[in-house]
């Protein structure tokens, strides 16, 4: 059996040779045609051009990552099923007819189990053919019902949700679908719709920014007309609660407490860090005079306990300056 092997071998070696030469030959130049990578975040389809007797329906598969080996006479669609974004501006008309420029961003995910189908419905230019054209006349057929104004103020997000909400529902058959929903026919997932820009025309982009300054303006005024009340009820209380307290401790005040007070502020002024000259009064009522050499100011006890006490909005402190500024005379 060897040796008839050999003999068969020997006799056609020629011809072996040349066929594999010729394989190998045909293999470098259709590698690029029968080899296909799929890296990550992929998907591909493979196309089938001939039918085959035991499955006469079978066109297409589906091929995962990793490599792929095809026919040279079959076809390789890879297609990105990693969420993608894209802009664009669209030309739309308001409600009351103002012609107008929107940029939209949408984010979507191809359905990686649906992409034979997908690659039979659209194709590759899925983006060109269905999403823009889709979203963009869902765009169109909202802002229609609204005003200008109401779409570059307070209607925005509304508008974007009713895009989203249209764009994705069962009564378009566009095979487009919301977020978490996989159903059989759905091969394009949206993730949101944004409106990132809207360009009016200039007069009008000038007359509601004006308008809307002007509210803000009005606005302003009423917290200011507001906290005006406010303040002059606080006032109101507190010349209250000052009088309140004028009554009360009024008939408390004599003399003595005056002038117990003056000497507190005077040894307080005394016992300071600054080099002083005290006069000492020459009456059994009177307070000493301190000079300030330091800073070169000549102050009497007097002004040392207007100073060192709050605001002068009692009694107290009224009658403290007016005792110590007669006894201060008196020296």
């Amino acid at each position: 059996m060897k040796n008839y092997l050999h003999a068969v071998f020997m006799r056609f070696r020629y011809g072996f040779i040349f066929t594999v030469l010729i394989l190998v030959f045909l293999l470098i130049v259709l590698w690029d045609k029968i080899v296909y990578r799929v890296p990550d975040g992929h998907e591909a389809v493979i196309w089938h051009s001939f039918r085959f007797p035991w499955a006469p329906n079978y066109h297409s598969e589906l091929a995962g990552e990793g490599l792929a080996f095809i026919w040279p006479w079959d076809k390789f669609f890879l297609y990105d099923v990693r969420l993608k974004t894209h802009n664009e501006t669209y030309q739309v008309v308001s409600q009351e007819g103002l012609h107008f420029e929107i940029e939209m961003t949408f984010r979507w995910r191809v359905v990686p189990e649906n992409v034979v189908e997908l690659n039979q419905t659209v194709g590759l230019d899925y983006l060109q053919s269905m999403l823009i054209p889709e979203i963009g006349s869902v765009l169109r057929h909202v802002v229609a019902d609204y005003p200008a104004e109401a779409l570059y103020t307070f209607e925005r997000n509304a508008v974007q949700a009713r895009i989203y909400e249209e764009v994705t529902s069962d009564s378009l058959p566009n095979h487009i679908g919301a977020r978490g929903h996989r159903e059989p026919g759905i091969t394009i997932v949206l993730q949101d719709t944004l409106m990132t820009r809207i360009q009016l025309p200039e007069t009008l982009q000038t007359a509601i920014e004006s308008k809307l300054a002007e509210s803000e303006m009005v606005q302003q005024y009423q917290f200011r007309v507001q906290r005006e009340i406010l303040e002059s009820e606080r006032k109101q209380i507190e010349a209250e609660g000052i009088r309140n307290f004028q009554e009360t401790v009024a008939p408390a005040i004599t003399d003595s407490y005056l002038q117990w007070r003056g000497i507190e502020a005077t040894l307080q002024l005394a016992e300071s860090d600054n080099a002083k000259v005290v006069v000492i009064g020459n009456s059994a009522s009177g307070l000493p005079l301190i000079l300030d050499t330091a800073e070169g100011v000549r102050s009497s006890a007097a002004t040392a306990t207007v100073n060192s006490e709050p605001d002068a909005d009692s009694g107290t402190e009224t009658s403290s300056q007016t005792g110590t500024t007669n006894s201060s005379q008196r020296q």
